[in-house]
């Protein structure tokens, strides 16, 4: 989660999105490169998920939004999504 929260700190939610787009598109991108494809795309997209919260006034911070995307994580592994 450590770069989950450094990604959210660094960038907008606009900025992560697109680094998303171009990871879909090249294989790559300017945000973030995990060792794997998958590993790069959770991660750009927890933090964008993060971003998100915060824009729609969900999260109050980087922190606050972890912890909802950690109980977000939970309540789905749970199966109560």
């Amino acid at each position: 989660m450590q770069h989950v929260k450094q990604l959210a700190e660094k960038y907008s939610h606009k900025e992560l999105e697109k680094c998303i787009a171009q990871q879909i598109k090249d294989g790559k991108n300017a945000c973030f490169t995990g060792e794997t494809e998958n590993e790069t795309m959770n991660t750009l997209s927890k933090a964008s998920y993060i971003k998100k919260q915060i824009a729609d006034g969900k999260a109050e911070n980087v922190l606050d939004g972890l912890r909802k995307l950690a109980a977000q994580m939970r309540s789905v592994q749970q199966g109560k999504s």
